[in-house]
């Protein structure tokens, strides 16, 4: 009797056993041509694969200099923080928003780190009190205000012209405009040292004031004394020019003088018997090397603003000391003192207002 063939009630038995067949026959061939390369049978599982993530993470947590490089592209870019925990270590590099302590040093060579550094001698209060009565003020621009024309012409000769054609350009800008340009340099675009020189000109600042911002730039040490002597030589023309007292041609036509004066990371190379008695703002910020300030009531006695921020030789415990001990009860016009960066106590802000009238305001 032939024997019948048995058909299995279930077709899901019959896939089973196919995939069983390739399978095998799958793994003996992959275990044949690792024998034949003399390589181990079974490859090494990597451990780390799971922990990688899905996306680059620069998409998820950009880098500071991505998040500079957009912020120069688009103007009103702000930093978006991911909600959520902060991600494993192993996604994160030094560079990361989140990886970053608290503590981290700020970038003193940045335009934003410098725009709040200044802020205090670019205030308008502080312009209103410091500067000539007939200038205008020169604060810096609102978050979402738009440049006035003035600022977008200087801007485009700022961003067109440097150096040497710099230096051939400045003397057809009013001295008025030149302040103007100062400060928005100061800000975004230091000047080097050709450039402030050739700003500067005879008189040694632009209308009443100056800013040094470092390193680009530093304040040669005779520069006042220069100042003072070129001014003593043209006297006596000025004298012989005055013959009427009416004469139109020499109205404006005298030298102004400094009225501000500002120090931002650049050392300085002068004394302070150097300085003229006019000044009534004067900021030293971020000095890197320890400035004796004791004789200066009597170098500068009219300064009504004086901005120490961000020194490092006043936040230790001897700098702390240095200003509790120094004599401002001699600097009879000051009104607002800037002490940002420093550990101001209750003592020295006793020794600030002894014998005031009005109390100084201390920005800390």
């Amino acid at each position: 009797m032939p024997l019948q063939r048995t058909i299995p009630q279930d077709t899901s038995d019959v896939d089973r056993q196919v995939n069983s067949i390739l399978r095998n026959l799958r793994g003996e061939h992959f275990r044949h041509s690792r024998n034949v390369q003399r390589a181990p049978a079974s490859l090494p599982t990597p451990s780390h694969v799971h922990n990688l993530p899905s996306l680059p993470i620069s998409l998820i947590y950009p880098s500071a200099e991505d998040r500079r490089r957009d912020a120069g592209a688009a103007p009103g870019y702000h930093p978006i923080w991911i909600a959520g925990p902060d991600p494993p270590r192993s996604w994160t590099n030094p560079s990361s928003p989140k990886n970053k302590g608290a503590n981290s040093a700020p970038d003193t060579n940045s335009p934003a780190w410098r725009e709040h550094a200044l802020d205090l001698v670019f205030s308008p209060d502080s312009d209103a009190s410091v500067g000539p009565a007939s200038s205008t003020s020169l604060r810096t621009l609102r978050k979402g205000e738009l440049p006035t024309l003035v600022l977008l012409s200087l801007h485009v000769i700022r961003m067109e012209c440097s150096g040497r054609d710099f230096a051939e350009i400045v003397p057809y800008i009013p001295p008025h405009l030149r302040r103007v340009l100062v400060r928005h340099s100061a800000i975004n675009y230091p000047l080097s040292q050709v450039e402030l020189n050739a700003i500067c000109g005879d008189e040694g600042h632009a209308d009443g004031e100056l800013v040094v911002v470092g390193p680009q730039a530093t304040l040669r040490s005779d520069h006042f004394r220069r100042v003072r002597s070129s001014r003593e030589s043209t006297r006596p023309e000025y004298a012989a020019e005055e013959s009427t007292w009416d004469s139109l041609a020499t109205q404006g036509s005298e030298p102004s003088v400094l009225f501000s004066l500002t120090l931002l990371s650049t050392p300085l190379t002068f004394t302070l018997s150097d300085l003229p008695p006019t000044i009534t703002c004067l900021a030293l910020i971020n000095i890197p090397k320890p400035v004796s300030l004791q004789r200066l009531p009597s170098y500068c006695p009219l300064v009504s603003l004086l901005d120490l921020s961000y020194n490092s030789w006043l936040s230790p415990i001897s700098g702390e000391k240095l200003l509790e001990e120094y004599p401002w009860t001699k600097l009879h016009h000051l009104k607002v003192l800037g002490l940002r960066g420093c550990h101001v106590t209750s003592t020295l802000l006793s020794q600030v207002n002894r014998g005031r009238w009005d109390d100084v305001d201390v920005i800390h």
